[in-house]
């Protein structure tokens, strides 16, 4: 198993992830809000719609904000158990294809993408090992007629 201790691996994926995570959370979050809002609002009396401005505005607001932000924790820790995989999938093909010696893909325990991890691990295996482009031994000419 590889520990990792970066929380931005493969920054452009994972901030796109992230963004569509947090988009999403914001997204339901404030629609639960305005319902919520809307229910309080004409569904009370007159007398308890004005305390929805006093005391359930402000409560939904601290709870959207306290969502938003566990979500968005969470989006990055999940990006994490993504990008790794593919991060550690990229380099063992690239290694592959510039001629290197292949490594398999070791992931952790939590990470995603194990299916593809263990596919490309075969796929390697198949790969014909090539030796290193070694220089060939360089023969020496003598020339007969050059005196040395």
């Amino acid at each position: 198993m590889i520990k990792r201790m970066m929380l931005h691996i493969q920054p452009g994926f994972q901030k796109r992830l992230m963004l569509f995570w947090m988009l999403q959370a914001f997204a339901i979050t404030f629609f639960t809000c305005l319902v919520t809002i809307g229910w309080a609002f004409f569904y009370t009396n007159p007398t308890l719609a004005s305390y929805t401005r006093i005391i359930v505005r402000p409560a939904l607001y601290i709870s959207a904000a306290v969502a938003f932000m566990v979500s968005a924790l969470a989006g990055l820790f999940y990006s994490l158990r993504i990008a790794g995989p593919v991060y550690h999938i990229k380099h063992a093909v690239d290694r592959v294809l510039e001629g290197g010696e292949p490594e398999l893909i070791l992931l952790r325990r939590h990470d995603e993408l194990k299916d593809l991890a263990t596919s490309v691990n075969k796929l390697i295996e198949r790969v014909p090992r090539q030796p290193k482009n070694e220089e060939a031994p360089v023969e020496v000419f003598f020339d007969p007629l050059r005196k040395e």
